[in-house]
């Protein structure tokens, strides 16, 4: 396999399968030249993206980024990857290694950003808040800096990213409906979410995958579950009334209709959710 492009010792750019791809591996470009052979042993991670356009800008990323700070990012992946119990998109090699670019600058600069959307990403990402604790020690050995947990936000963020394979600004619209709709209930019921319980883990997982629909445009549509709904309204009356009220919420502000079986799975949770809860 010839290289194409040293991007430096650990990155090549090169052709497999009639297609141009980044192999990563540690020093597999050490002391070579676009035109020699590479040792596909000692490749890592191939590296490819269907979208062209994003591919020709991962590859100038890679020609503007120090291999310190490839590497780097490499690091940070393996830990995620070894770490999370969820698949990440190869995406997170792109964003991370941007995303990296720019602490370099911002630690020159010491300039440490506030998150405002901290306590809610703490909450809502546990596994993901706690790797990237580990992550901001990583780079602020690297950069000798002196980030916080309000970089940690901004990495876990990044990781979410990838579990969903959306970009960075829908995972923040996500993040403020989930949010927005754990505040309904909460307030609508007056509790104390249990945020260690079972139940309320589930329901978070829930509502990321029903707010990914809703940036998506994407509808959950199953008609086995239609027979359920007069049984659920009314044996889980309360609950089912909350439900409508996040409804009308979703309509207002996002324009959003909530289906039936959407309401129907979304009554289910918001029921077990607040009888594991603290009434205030």
């Amino acid at each position: 396999m010839k290289i194409k492009q040293v991007f430096n010792h650990n990155v090549v750019l090169t052709q497999r399968n009639q297609k141009e791809v980044v192999a990563m591996g540690r020093g597999i470009a050490f002391g070579k030249h676009a035109g020699d052979e590479i040792d596909e042993a000692k490749v890592e991670k191939y590296f490819s993206l269907d979208n062209e356009k994003t591919s020709s800008q991962f590859t100038q990323l890679l020609s503007e980024t120090s291999s310190e700070n490839v590497q780097l990012a490499k690091d940070m992946i393996d830990y995620i990857k070894l770490n999370l119990s969820k698949k990440v998109s190869d995406s997170i090699y792109f964003t991370l290694t941007d995303h990296i670019n720019s602490l370099e600058e911002r630690a020159k600069l010491k300039a440490y950003i506030h998150n405002t959307m901290l306590w809610d990403i703490k909450k809502l990402y546990k596994d993901e808040f706690v790797i990237s604790e580990e992550l901001v020690r990583m780079v602020n050995q690297h950069f000798h800096a002196e980030f916080d947990e309000n970089e940690a936000a901004n990495l876990t963020m990044h990781i979410v990213n990838s579990e969903m394979d959306v970009d960075f600004s829908t995972t923040m619209d996500i993040t403020k409906v989930i949010t927005e709709i754990l505040n309904l209930v909460k307030y609508y019921f007056k509790i104390i979410y249990d945020e260690d319980s079972l139940a309320y883990y589930r329901f978070v997982t829930h509502l990321r995958f029903f707010a990914l629909r809703l940036f998506t445009d994407a509808t959950y549509e199953n008609d086995d579950t239609l027979f359920m709904l007069d049984l659920v309204k009314k044996q889980y009356a309360e609950y089912w009334e909350c439900t409508l009220r996040i409804r009308n919420y979703l309509a207002k502000v996002y324009r959003y209709g909530l289906c039936d079986e959407e309401c129907l799975y979304l009554t289910m949770h918001i029921a077990k959710v607040v009888k594991g809860s603290k009434r205030i």
